[in-house]
């Protein structure tokens, strides 16, 4: 075989390296996907437990995220934001709340 050939051998494997790559399927990120249904549930039900869940779980779907295997990394970055308004607003809400409470009292 001559350099033409080998090279030729060698852009060929390439190629089906590359088409192969593009028709594996990718995992789900499983940690950023839970973030992002927690922070969901959790801005609807006005619950602190689910928002601080949603912010742990995305933090480490967004660590521990392998571009390579996995997909879905928005979920994770989606999650802690909507996670972190949750449990700000939860807050707010509380303290509105006892502010109120004490100017009926």
């Amino acid at each position: 075989m001559d350099g033409n050939e080998t090279k030729k051998v060698e852009q060929e494997e390439a190629n089906v390296n590359i088409e192969n790559s593009f028709l594996e399927e990718k995992d789900i990120n499983v940690c950023g996907l839970l973030s992002f249904i927690f922070s969901l549930i959790g801005f609807f039900v006005y619950s602190i437990p689910l928002g601080i869940a949603s912010i742990v779980l995305g933090i480490i779907g967004i660590v521990k995220f392998n571009a390579e295997k996995q997909k879905f990394k928005w979920m994770g970055i989606v999650g802690v934001c909507i996670g972190a308004v949750d449990v700000v607003a939860t807050i707010v809400d509380i303290i509105g709340t006892l502010i109120a409470l004490s100017v009926i009292i």
